[in-house]
Protein backbone atom coordinates (compact mmCIF):
# COMPACT_ATOMS: atom_id res chain seq x y z
CA UNK A 1 0.00 0.00 0.00
CA UNK A 2 1.38 3.16 -0.73
CA UNK A 3 1.82 5.71 1.88
CA UNK A 4 -0.91 9.09 1.36
CA UNK A 5 2.02 11.78 0.68
CA UNK A 6 0.97 15.42 0.94
CA UNK A 7 4.30 16.88 0.89
CA UNK A 8 4.44 20.42 -1.38
CA UNK A 9 0.59 20.55 -1.00
CA UNK A 10 -1.36 23.41 1.21
CA UNK A 11 -3.80 22.94 3.62
CA UNK A 12 -6.40 25.12 5.01
CA UNK A 13 -8.14 24.13 8.39
CA UNK A 14 -11.18 26.10 9.79
CA UNK A 15 -11.53 25.56 13.39
CA UNK A 16 -7.91 24.30 13.60
CA UNK A 17 -6.62 25.32 16.65
CA UNK A 18 -9.04 22.97 19.34
CA UNK A 19 -10.54 19.30 19.63
CA UNK A 20 -10.95 17.58 15.92
CA UNK A 21 -9.73 20.24 13.92
CA UNK A 22 -6.41 20.44 15.50
CA UNK A 23 -6.02 16.77 15.36
CA UNK A 24 -6.47 17.28 11.24
CA UNK A 25 -3.66 19.84 11.08
CA UNK A 26 -1.40 17.46 12.94
CA UNK A 27 -1.81 14.37 10.41
CA UNK A 28 -2.00 16.53 7.36
CA UNK A 29 1.19 18.23 8.50
CA UNK A 30 2.95 14.55 9.51
CA UNK A 31 1.62 13.91 5.82
CA UNK A 32 4.03 16.65 4.89
CA UNK A 33 1.36 19.65 4.22
CA UNK A 34 2.16 23.30 4.80
CA UNK A 35 -1.20 23.86 7.20
CA UNK A 36 -2.72 26.99 7.67
CA UNK A 37 -4.40 27.04 11.08
CA UNK A 38 -7.97 28.94 10.88
CA UNK A 39 -9.36 29.66 14.28
CA UNK A 40 -10.34 33.16 15.95
CA UNK A 41 -10.11 31.14 19.63
CA UNK A 42 -13.89 31.95 20.21
CA UNK A 43 -15.69 29.94 23.03
CA UNK A 44 -18.15 27.07 22.10
CA UNK A 45 -21.12 29.20 21.82
CA UNK A 46 -19.04 31.55 19.33
CA UNK A 47 -18.30 34.33 21.47
CA UNK A 48 -14.75 35.94 22.34
CA UNK A 49 -11.97 35.74 20.48
CA UNK A 50 -7.99 34.67 21.08
CA UNK A 51 -5.40 34.18 18.80
CA UNK A 52 -3.64 31.51 20.85
CA UNK A 53 -5.10 28.41 20.13
CA UNK A 54 -4.26 28.80 16.25
CA UNK A 55 -0.79 29.83 17.13
CA UNK A 56 0.03 27.33 19.79
CA UNK A 57 -1.05 24.26 17.14
CA UNK A 58 0.84 26.42 14.14
CA UNK A 59 3.95 26.89 16.51
CA UNK A 60 4.48 23.02 17.34
CA UNK A 61 3.81 21.68 14.50
CA UNK A 62 6.81 23.89 13.38
CA UNK A 63 8.52 22.81 16.34
CA UNK A 64 8.06 19.07 14.84
CA UNK A 65 9.53 20.08 11.88
CA UNK A 66 6.61 21.02 9.91
CA UNK A 67 5.11 23.78 7.82
CA UNK A 68 2.37 25.89 9.33
CA UNK A 69 0.78 29.81 10.02
CA UNK A 70 -2.35 30.76 12.35
CA UNK A 71 -4.98 32.71 11.00
CA UNK A 72 -7.05 33.96 13.80
CA UNK A 73 -9.97 35.83 11.50
CA UNK A 74 -12.98 35.00 11.68
CA UNK A 75 -14.56 32.67 9.24
CA UNK A 76 -18.05 33.46 9.48
CA UNK A 77 -17.76 36.72 7.63
CA UNK A 78 -16.75 37.10 4.66
CA UNK A 79 -13.65 39.30 4.90
CA UNK A 80 -12.85 36.85 7.45
CA UNK A 81 -13.05 34.40 5.13
CA UNK A 82 -10.80 35.66 2.21
CA UNK A 83 -8.35 37.12 4.31
CA UNK A 84 -7.83 32.91 5.32
CA UNK A 85 -7.37 32.36 1.71
CA UNK A 86 -4.96 35.62 0.87
CA UNK A 87 -2.55 34.33 3.98
CA UNK A 88 -2.05 30.78 2.54
CA UNK A 89 -1.29 32.33 -0.78
CA UNK A 90 1.08 34.83 0.68
CA UNK A 91 2.50 32.54 2.98
CA UNK A 92 3.13 29.62 0.34
CA UNK A 93 1.58 30.59 -2.92
CA UNK A 94 -0.69 27.95 -3.54
CA UNK A 95 -4.08 26.50 -2.01
CA UNK A 96 -4.33 22.87 -2.44
CA UNK A 97 -6.81 21.81 -0.16
CA UNK A 98 -9.62 23.00 2.84
CA UNK A 99 -11.25 21.66 6.06
CA UNK A 100 -14.65 23.48 6.40
CA UNK A 101 -14.47 22.25 9.98
CA UNK A 102 -15.08 25.58 11.77
CA UNK A 103 -18.34 25.63 14.51
CA UNK A 104 -19.76 25.94 17.70
CA UNK A 105 -22.60 24.19 19.72
CA UNK A 106 -25.38 25.41 21.66
CA UNK A 107 -28.34 22.95 22.55
CA UNK A 108 -31.75 23.61 24.01
CA UNK A 109 -35.72 21.84 23.35
CA UNK A 110 -36.89 22.76 20.00
CA UNK A 111 -39.92 25.41 21.49
CA UNK A 112 -37.33 27.38 23.30
CA UNK A 113 -34.31 27.67 20.42
CA UNK A 114 -34.17 31.61 20.43
CA UNK A 115 -33.46 32.78 17.09
CA UNK A 116 -30.34 34.32 17.27
CA UNK A 117 -28.23 31.28 18.20
CA UNK A 118 -30.54 29.37 15.66
CA UNK A 119 -28.43 32.19 13.51
CA UNK A 120 -25.45 31.96 15.03
CA UNK A 121 -25.33 28.72 14.33
CA UNK A 122 -25.88 28.80 10.39
CA UNK A 123 -23.36 31.37 10.61
CA UNK A 124 -20.57 29.22 12.28
CA UNK A 125 -20.79 26.56 10.09
CA UNK A 126 -22.56 26.49 7.34
CA UNK A 127 -21.74 30.40 6.72
CA UNK A 128 -18.41 29.92 7.89
CA UNK A 129 -17.52 27.09 4.94
CA UNK A 130 -19.35 29.23 2.31
CA UNK A 131 -16.98 31.96 3.23
CA UNK A 132 -13.66 30.29 2.85
CA UNK A 133 -14.80 27.46 0.22
CA UNK A 134 -16.11 30.13 -2.10
CA UNK A 135 -12.59 32.18 -2.91
CA UNK A 136 -11.15 28.91 -2.29
CA UNK A 137 -12.80 27.05 -5.34
CA UNK A 138 -11.71 30.06 -7.58
CA UNK A 139 -8.54 29.86 -6.67
CA UNK A 140 -8.08 25.79 -7.18
CA UNK A 141 -10.34 26.43 -10.20
CA UNK A 142 -7.63 28.47 -11.71
CA UNK A 143 -4.85 25.71 -10.94
CA UNK A 144 -6.83 22.94 -12.28
CA UNK A 145 -6.65 20.89 -8.67
CA UNK A 146 -8.67 21.11 -5.48
CA UNK A 147 -9.74 19.06 -2.55
CA UNK A 148 -12.93 20.41 -0.33
CA UNK A 149 -13.48 18.37 2.97
CA UNK A 150 -17.13 19.36 4.32
CA UNK A 151 -17.33 18.79 8.18
CA UNK A 152 -20.84 17.74 8.57
CA UNK A 153 -22.81 15.60 11.38
CA UNK A 154 -24.50 12.55 12.32
CA UNK A 155 -26.49 14.87 14.66
CA UNK A 156 -28.27 16.54 11.20
CA UNK A 157 -28.52 13.61 8.73
CA UNK A 158 -29.76 11.44 11.58
CA UNK A 159 -30.71 13.81 14.03
CA UNK A 160 -30.42 14.46 17.27
CA UNK A 161 -32.63 16.28 20.09
CA UNK A 162 -32.13 19.72 21.28
CA UNK A 163 -29.74 20.74 18.22
CA UNK A 164 -32.27 22.48 15.62
CA UNK A 165 -29.59 24.78 15.18
CA UNK A 166 -26.56 22.49 15.13
CA UNK A 167 -28.35 20.03 12.82
CA UNK A 168 -29.59 22.38 10.05
CA UNK A 169 -26.15 23.83 9.89
CA UNK A 170 -24.17 20.62 9.46
CA UNK A 171 -26.98 18.75 6.76
CA UNK A 172 -26.93 22.09 4.72
CA UNK A 173 -22.99 21.31 4.80
CA UNK A 174 -23.64 18.33 2.73
CA UNK A 175 -26.22 20.39 0.48
CA UNK A 176 -23.20 22.70 0.19
CA UNK A 177 -20.75 19.87 -0.98
CA UNK A 178 -23.21 18.67 -3.76
CA UNK A 179 -23.29 21.93 -5.50
CA UNK A 180 -19.07 22.07 -4.73
CA UNK A 181 -18.98 18.80 -5.99
CA UNK A 182 -21.01 19.04 -9.50
CA UNK A 183 -19.23 21.94 -10.41
CA UNK A 184 -15.99 21.37 -9.31
CA UNK A 185 -15.58 18.28 -11.45
CA UNK A 186 -14.32 19.88 -14.30
CA UNK A 187 -11.37 21.67 -13.26
CA UNK A 188 -10.29 18.84 -11.12
CA UNK A 189 -12.06 19.91 -7.75
CA UNK A 190 -13.52 16.88 -5.63
CA UNK A 191 -16.13 17.66 -2.75
CA UNK A 192 -16.38 15.39 -0.29
CA UNK A 193 -17.74 15.32 3.48
CA UNK A 194 -17.01 13.32 6.83
CA UNK A 195 -19.52 12.96 9.59
CA UNK A 196 -17.12 12.83 12.67
CA UNK A 197 -17.52 11.24 16.64
CA UNK A 198 -14.83 12.50 19.01
CA UNK A 199 -14.52 13.63 22.36
CA UNK A 200 -13.98 17.03 21.83
CA UNK A 201 -15.28 20.13 23.89
CA UNK A 202 -18.46 20.43 22.29
CA UNK A 203 -19.14 16.57 22.88
CA UNK A 204 -17.96 17.39 26.69
CA UNK A 205 -20.15 20.33 27.37
CA UNK A 206 -23.59 18.68 25.56
CA UNK A 207 -22.52 15.45 27.96
CA UNK A 208 -22.41 18.27 30.33
CA UNK A 209 -22.29 16.54 34.46
CA UNK A 210 -22.46 13.11 32.63
CA UNK A 211 -19.53 13.74 30.89
CA UNK A 212 -17.46 13.90 34.47
CA UNK A 213 -19.45 9.68 35.51
CA UNK A 214 -17.46 6.82 34.94
CA UNK A 215 -19.65 5.71 31.54
CA UNK A 216 -19.38 9.09 30.36
CA UNK A 217 -15.25 9.27 30.67
CA UNK A 218 -15.72 5.25 28.90
CA UNK A 219 -17.77 6.65 26.29
CA UNK A 220 -15.86 9.77 25.53
CA UNK A 221 -12.37 7.64 25.46
CA UNK A 222 -13.72 5.58 23.23
CA UNK A 223 -14.18 8.32 20.83
CA UNK A 224 -10.81 9.16 20.02
CA UNK A 225 -9.37 12.26 17.95
CA UNK A 226 -6.72 9.54 15.97
CA UNK A 227 -9.38 7.17 14.67
CA UNK A 228 -11.54 10.28 12.69
CA UNK A 229 -8.65 12.90 11.07
CA UNK A 230 -6.53 10.06 8.90
CA UNK A 231 -9.69 9.52 6.88
CA UNK A 232 -9.84 13.56 6.59
CA UNK A 233 -6.27 13.12 5.21
CA UNK A 234 -7.52 10.69 2.49
CA UNK A 235 -10.09 13.22 1.13
CA UNK A 236 -7.61 16.21 1.29
CA UNK A 237 -5.06 14.00 -1.04
CA UNK A 238 -4.59 13.72 -4.26
CA UNK A 239 -5.21 9.83 -3.71
CA UNK A 240 -8.79 10.46 -2.93
CA UNK A 241 -10.09 10.86 -7.01
CA UNK A 242 -13.75 10.28 -5.51
CA UNK A 243 -16.30 13.67 -5.32
CA UNK A 244 -19.68 13.42 -3.43
CA UNK A 245 -18.31 10.75 -0.92
CA UNK A 246 -19.80 11.30 2.44
CA UNK A 247 -17.76 9.29 5.26
CA UNK A 248 -18.92 8.62 8.82
CA UNK A 249 -15.67 7.61 11.11
CA UNK A 250 -15.66 7.34 14.61
CA UNK A 251 -14.59 4.44 16.74
CA UNK A 252 -12.31 2.96 14.19
CA UNK A 253 -15.08 2.08 11.67
CA UNK A 254 -15.66 4.41 8.12
CA UNK A 255 -18.54 3.73 6.41
CA UNK A 256 -20.55 5.50 3.71
CA UNK A 257 -23.25 7.81 3.73
CA UNK A 258 -26.22 6.97 0.95
CA UNK A 259 -28.70 9.34 0.41
CA UNK A 260 -30.62 7.80 -2.00
CA UNK A 261 -34.48 7.73 -2.85
CA UNK A 262 -36.47 4.54 -3.67
CA UNK A 263 -38.34 3.43 -7.27
CA UNK A 264 -41.66 4.28 -5.44
CA UNK A 265 -44.52 3.88 -6.79
CA UNK A 266 -45.55 5.18 -10.45
CA UNK A 267 -48.98 6.09 -11.28
CA UNK A 268 -50.29 5.22 -14.42
CA UNK A 269 -52.15 8.26 -15.63
CA UNK A 270 -49.85 10.47 -14.42
CA UNK A 271 -52.42 11.54 -11.76
CA UNK A 272 -51.72 11.28 -8.22
CA UNK A 273 -54.31 11.65 -5.14
CA UNK A 274 -54.00 11.20 -1.31
CA UNK A 275 -55.46 8.26 -1.23
CA UNK A 276 -53.29 7.00 -4.17
CA UNK A 277 -50.39 7.90 -1.37
CA UNK A 278 -52.18 6.15 1.25
CA UNK A 279 -52.68 2.89 -0.35
CA UNK A 280 -49.49 2.68 -2.13
CA UNK A 281 -47.47 3.82 0.94
CA UNK A 282 -45.69 0.56 1.16
CA UNK A 283 -44.31 0.39 -1.92
CA UNK A 284 -43.63 3.97 -1.67
CA UNK A 285 -40.95 3.18 0.52
CA UNK A 286 -39.82 -0.16 0.37
CA UNK A 287 -36.00 0.48 0.08
CA UNK A 288 -35.22 -2.74 -2.18
CA UNK A 289 -33.34 -1.32 -5.25
CA UNK A 290 -32.84 2.11 -3.97
CA UNK A 291 -31.62 4.76 -6.58
CA UNK A 292 -28.73 6.91 -5.40
CA UNK A 293 -28.75 9.74 -7.66
CA UNK A 294 -25.46 11.96 -8.31
CA UNK A 295 -27.16 15.08 -8.91
CA UNK A 296 -31.35 16.12 -9.41
CA UNK A 297 -30.66 14.89 -13.02
CA UNK A 298 -30.24 11.34 -12.00
CA UNK A 299 -33.35 11.14 -10.31
CA UNK A 300 -35.30 12.60 -13.23
CA UNK A 301 -33.73 10.63 -15.40
CA UNK A 302 -34.67 7.74 -13.53
CA UNK A 303 -38.23 8.17 -14.88
CA UNK A 304 -37.48 8.56 -18.33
Amino acid sequence: MNRIDLAGRVVLVTGGGRGLGEAYCRELAHRGAAVVVHDNGSGIGGRGHDPAPAQDVAAAIVDDGGRAVACVSDSSTDAGGREAIMLALREYGRLDAVVANAGIIHDDSFEDWPTDRFEALLRHHLMAAFHVVRPAFAVMKDTGYGRIVFVSSAAGVFGQPRLAGYAAAKTGMLGLMNVVALEGAEFGITANAIMPMAATRMARALMADAADTADGREFLDSLRVDQVAPVVAYLASESCSRTQLVLSAFRGRVAALQIGVTRGWISETGMVSAEDVASHLDEITDTHDLLVPGSIFDEMASLS
